[in-house]
């Protein structure tokens, strides 16, 4: 099994836990393996911007939103179009 497939086999059985402490014992899991959270700071001006334009291009309805069930087909297909 590829990389991809495994985080999208972990993202989907994520989505089924609803038990707030099983959630928290997977929280310190993951932040055991991954101990730095990305903040605002980590990223460039530049970058900002850019996720700042498309936000607005989202909010006014010029690009596409995609449904859950859209977004974890196009996943598995591997974003082809």
């Amino acid at each position: 099994m590829d990389i991809a497939n495994i985080k999208l086999t972990l993202m989907e059985r994520l989505m089924l836990v609803w038990d707030e402490a099983s959630l928290k014992r997977i929280g310190n899991a993951i932040e055991t393996e991954i101990p730095e959270e990305i903040g605002e700071d980590d990223y460039t001006d530049d970058e900002i911007a850019e996720l700042d334009r498309r936000q607005a291009r989202h909010l006014s309805g010029e690009s596409k939103s995609y449904t859950h069930e859209e977004a974890m087909r196009m996943m598995r297909e591997g974003f082809k179009g």
